[in-house]
C-alpha cells in the first residue's frame, strides 16, 4: 500500500462527493485563470489526462494564451482559448455540469471568462493553493500550505485511488506545474511531502532533465537579449532598502519583439542580488495596465504590499497585481516610495 502523501483537504467524505458529481457529469470542464503560468497549465492538463484515462472526456478552457515554452505538454492541442474563440470558451463554461476552477481563488481571475463562469450550470468546484478563496465553490480544495495547485491536483487523485495507475503524460504536467510554482523546488513552501510526490512523478516516466530543458532552456535570442537589456540598462538598486526594481515599457518590449512569457522568472533575476530582500517588476501591458511582480525573501511578506498598493495578492514570498489608470513611472514611484516603510522590515540577513 502506497504512502499517503496528498494534501489533508482531500481526506474526507467532500472527496468523495466530488468523485460522484464528476461520474455522473457529461460535460465537465477544467478552468485555469487568465496569463496562465506553469502550474495553471500543468494542474488543467494533468487532471485531463486522468480523466481521459478513465474514459471520461473533459474539456480544458483557458482565458488566454501561455509562453511557448509550455506548447509542448501532452494534451496541450486540445485547449480551447477564449481570446481566440470566445463563443466556444463561454459556451463550453455555460453548458459544463461541473467546472473544476484550478489555480485561482475567485471568480474575477479568468478574465473575459468571468461572466460564463458565474452563469454555469454547473457545480463549479475549486483546487487551489492561494489564499482567501471566496465564497462562490460549491465545493473548495483549498490548502495555502503546499507549493503549486498541481500538488494538490495529484492529492485528489490519490484520494480517489487513481494515482496508482497515473499516466507519463499526466505526471509530465503536474511535474511542470509543481516545479515551476516552487522555484524548482527551492521556495519555503516545499516539504518532504512535495518531493516525495514528486519522486511518484519520476517513477511514472517522467524525465525531468528533459522537462527542465523544454521549460527553460528554450529561449529565442529576442528573450535573452531583453534579458541582458533589462539587467544592464534597466535595474534599479537600492542598498540602504534592500530592494531591487526592474520596469520595462511598452516601446521597450517592443524593442526586443516580447512575447508571452519572456519576461517570467525576470523578477527572480533582481532577487539574487546579495542583500537584497525585496524585489519588483514592472511591465506595460498592451491594454495600458501596469503589471507587476514581487518576490521576498526571508521574513517580509509581499502578499500585504501587493494587495494594500498594487491591486493585487498572492502568497508570502510571491505575489503580483496590475494597476489602472496610471503610468508607468507614476507606479515605479510609488514602489519606490513605500521603501522607508518597509525598511526596518527588511533589514535583515539571510
Amino acid at each position: 500500500m502506497l504512502e499517503v502523501l496528498g494534501s489533508r483537504v482531500f481526506h474526507g467524505a467532500e472527496a468523495r462527493r466530488c468523485l460522484d458529481l464528476l461520474r455522473r457529469s457529461e460535460r465537465p470542464v477544467l478552468l485555469a485563470h487568465r496569463s496562465p503560468d506553469g502550474d495553471a497549465v500543468g494542474s488543467t492538463l494533468g487532471l485531463w489526462h486522468a480523466l481521459v484515462a478513465q474514459g471520461m472526456s473533459p474539456r480544458i478552457v483557458l482565458p488566454d494564451g501561455y509562453p511557448d515554452f509550455y506548447a509542448w505538454m501532452p494534451g496541450a492541442e486540445s485547449i480551447v482559448f477564449h481570446d481566440s474563440d470566445p463563443q466556444q470558451a463561454e459556451a463550453l463554461v455555460r453548458l459544463a455540469d461541473v467546472v473544476f476552477c484550478c489555480d485561482f481563488n475567485g471568480l474575477g481571475r479568468v478574465g473575459g471568462l468571468e461572466t460564463a463562469l458565474r452563469e454555469t450550470q454547473g457545480a463549479r468546484i475549486l483546487i487551489d493553493h492561494h489564499l482567501h478563496p471566496e465564497d462562490a465553490f460549491e465545493l473548495a480544495f483549498s490548502d495555502t500550505s503546499v507549493c503549486s495547485t498541481s500538488e494538490l491536483i495529484y492529492g485528489l487523485l490519490e484520494a480517489w485511488g487513481w494515482a496508482e495507475h497515473l499516466t507519463r503524460p499526466a505526471a509530465e504536467c503536474l511535474y511542470v506545474g509543481m516545479v515551476t510554482d516552487s522555484g524548482s523546488f527551492r521556495y519555503p513552501a516545499v516539504t518532504s511531502a512535495t518531493h516525495r510526490i514528486a519522486a511518484r512523478l519520476l517513477e511514472a516516466g517522467v524525465e525531468q532533465s528533459v522537462v527542465h530543458a523544454r521549460v527553460y532552456d528554450t529561449n529565442t535570442e529576442n528573450r535573452i537579449r531583453l534579458l541582458g537589456f533589462a539587467l544592464g540598462e534597466k535595474l534599479q538598486v537600492w542598498p540602504d532598502y534592500h530592494a531591487a526594481m526592474i520596469a520595462l515599457s511598452r516601446s521597450e518590449l517592443d524593442r526586443f519583439h516580447a512575447r508571452s512569457g519572456d519576461t517570467e522568472g525576470l523578477v527572480n533575476e533582481a532577487l539574487r542580488i546579495a542583500g537584497v530582500n525585496l524585489a519588483a517588476f514592472f511591465s506595460e501591458a498592451t491594454d495600458g495596465r501596469i503589471k507587476l511582480s514581487l518576490r521576498s525573501r526571508g521574513s517580509f511578506s509581499v502578499r500585504e504590499v501587493a494587495a494594500e498598493h498594487f491591486n493585487g495578492g498572492g502568497h508570502f514570498h510571491a505575489a503580483g497585481g496590475a494597476v489602472e489608470g496610471a503610468t508607468l513611472a507614476e507606479v515605479c514611484a510609488r514602489f519606490e516610495g513605500l521603501l522607508p516603510r518597509y525598511a526596518h522590515a527588511l533589514n535583515y540577513t539571510i
